[in-house]
């Protein structure tokens, strides 16, 4: 049987805290060659406010500003997929890095808004395939953690959970653990010198050139403000913040189908329409009717947010119609059972462990997607409320698994043995090492923060689009789409719109395609801030097919990879690297070195 000593902790802490705030942050950062304007003089006052986006609540700036302003060569905001990206890749080029993130932990989607099952595609693990090397390597390294565990099965850490929807499983402290190693592993002299862990971005200055000069950063928990000074400021934020506090030209919403003639665009512009957000949850399965059960309180809300409809195991699909999920068996038209479609841990990875009975699964479904409200380029107050909104609507939803949702056999309603793993659960069969630290979870189990499908995006020199995702024009058995001149990488995923309020769900095959980098430049505005996750410029559709973990993952560290390329250089626009065809060159190059595979003629029609 499994080694119960280490089952608690299967979806508990099982890294060290591997970054913290104030005195036990990392050494400051060597002087370069500019410097943070000097702090105020002035008696200290109240500060604008910024949201707390873990605690869903408005935070106070008591100080202006009351922290030391170190200095680096370029700030990263945002510590997701994109963020960690970026980060890596500036500080592989020997620039120094600061990195500001509002929640507890690095990792965003992997981590704290709980989805460390990625959506990727069938290349992923080719050998010079889509994404970059290091994303590649990131994968890796969790699997190999995953291999050290206490009675795993030979072979089962390349999927550990036996989930379909993804190619690699864990829970989001094993991918955690990875990211740390992964950091840590960056061979530079200058490097990653600071991680500010809940800290948000609350306002940015520039230079009478125009270019950003510092950025102030309000710890969330004592309302202090450091000043931050950096030659480049990458946005990986979740919402496209930064970049609207930097004033750069931005968009939110659905285009027209005539502003870029795209077919699946409607007649009419809707900027009201973003994607749901999702609280995730993990659950596991305790077939023991004996055991302790724990039945999740039923929201306030609970009798409107059923009257909506998605409380199901239904799933519309653009082509061929809704198909019925069930619980444990796969249904026709299904991609498998609904149980172990995001599965992180299956009990029967591990020797002795007999599936359902402790599996680990995680539920994003459309029962958690929150369509009512968003809070994109809402009021500080509104985002907090909506947000909480959005958070009872994904507990109403395990609310209705465990007490309504129909059983496989037909034998009445509500699967009581689905529990929501918190940090007081009980042990499972599961074998997992336990290790102290902070976990990617809030106390009750929810996500720490809500999985963003849809960002401001910023409004570029070159805006992708659908069609170039699809096969271009008297080419219809065309192996991928668009290949840009300026490819900065490959991605591939179907176009896949989870709706707001009143959109129909879209969900549509795209061909392999390529990022240019021509959608990490602004049209306008400062010329050294750069997009680094799912904001870059692009319209709604084809940002729908581009904010999964490996493309946010591609254009991130093709930024970070842009501004040491460009500061190296002492080039002021990272235009000009697009303009010149030797620069393009040489920053393709680069890129190239780094791992990135710029041309899906290279993974299709590799011998």
């Amino acid at each position: 049987m499994p080694n119960r000593n280490h089952s608690r902790a299967c979806y508990g802490p099982i890294f060290t805290s591997f970054f913290c705030t104030s005195a036990a942050l990392l050494s400051l950062l060597p002087s370069v060659s500019f410097a943070a304007p000097p702090l105020s003089s002035d008696p200290p006052k109240l500060g604008a406010p910024v949201l707390d986006v873990e605690k869903r609540r408005v935070a106070e700036s008591r100080y202006f500003p009351t922290d030391a302003g170190p200095t680096c060569d370029v700030l990263v905001v945002g510590g997701g997929v994109g963020g960690v990206a970026a980060a890596m890749a500036a500080a592989r080029h020997s620039l120094s890095v600061i990195i500001v993130e509002p929640t507890r932990t690095l990792g965003g989607q992997f981590t704290s808004q709980m989805v460390p099952v990625p959506d990727e595609n069938r290349f992923i693990e080719q050998k010079n395939g889509p994404s970059t090397k290091a994303y590649r390597s990131l994968r890796e390294r969790v699997r190999a953690g995953i291999a050290t565990l206490p009675d795993i099965k030979p072979g089962q850490e390349k999927n550990v959970g036996q989930c379909w929807v993804s190619r690699v499983s864990g829970t989001p402290e094993m991918w955690a653990q990875a990211i740390d190693a992964q950091l840590r592993s960056v061979p530079t002299t200058l490097g990653i010198k600071r991680v500010l862990l809940r800290h948000q971005i609350r306002s940015i200055t520039r230079l009478a050139n125009g270019r950003v000069n510092y950025a102030d950063l309000v710890d969330l928990d004592t309302g202090k403000v450091t000043r931050i000074g950096a030659r480049y400021l990458l946005d990986a934020t979740e919402d496209g913040g930064a970049l609207a506090l930097a004033d750069l030209p931005t968009t939110i919403g659905q285009e027209a189908r005539g502003e870029y003639d795209e077919p699946h665009a409607p007649e009419m512009a809707h900027p009201e329409w973003v994607q749901s957000f999702s609280y995730c949850f993990p659950v596991r399965w305790q077939s023991d009717a004996t055991a302790v059960r724990q039945i999740v309180e039923k929201p306030e809300e609970y009798g409107y947010f059923k009257s909506l409809g998605e409380y199901t195991l239904d799933y519309v699909y653009s082509e061929r119609g809704t198909v019925t999920y069930k619980m444990l068996t796969k249904a026709e038209g299904a991609g498998g059972p609904f149980w172990t479609y995001r599965r992180l841990l299956a009990a029967n990875s591990f020797a002795g462990g007999k599936s359902p009975q402790g599996d680990i699964s995680l539920i994003n479904w459309r029962g958690n997607d929150f369509h009512e409200e968003n809070p994109l380029g809402k009021s500080l107050e509104e985002q907090a409320r909506i947000l909480q909104r959005g958070k009872a609507f994904a507990q109403g939803f395990l609310y209705w698994l465990q007490t309504e949702c129909p059983r496989d056999d037909g034998s009445g309603v509500g699967y009581p043995e689905i529990q929501l793993v918190t940090p007081d659960a009980p042990e499972t069969p599961v074998s997992c090492p336990a290790a102290e630290g902070k976990t990617a979870r809030s106390d009750d189990g929810f996500a720490l923060v809500p999985y963003v499908r849809e960002s401001r995006r910023l409004q570029a020199k070159y805006m992708l689009q659908e069609k170039d995702l699809i096969a271009p024009p008297g080419t219809p058995d065309a192996k991928w789409a668009t290949a840009f001149p300026d490819s900065i990488g490959c991605a591939l995923y179907a176009i896949d719109i989870h709706p707001t309020k009143g959109e129909p769900p879209l969900l549509v095959p795209a061909l392999p395609y390529h990022i240019p980098l021509g959608s990490l430049l602004t049209k306008s505005g400062a010329t050294n801030v750069l997009p680094a996750a799912k904001n870059f410029g692009a319209t709604r559709l084809a940002l729908a097919s581009a904010r999964m973990h490996p493309t946010e993952w591609l254009v991130g560290e093709a930024a970070g990879t842009l501004a040491a390329f460009c500061i190296r250089r002492d080039i002021d626009d990272p235009s000009v690297v697009r303009e010149t065809p030797d620069l393009l060159t040489a920053f393709q190059q680069q890129l190239r070195q780094d791992g990135v595979t710029l041309y899906w003629s290279e993974i299709i029609d590799a011998k």
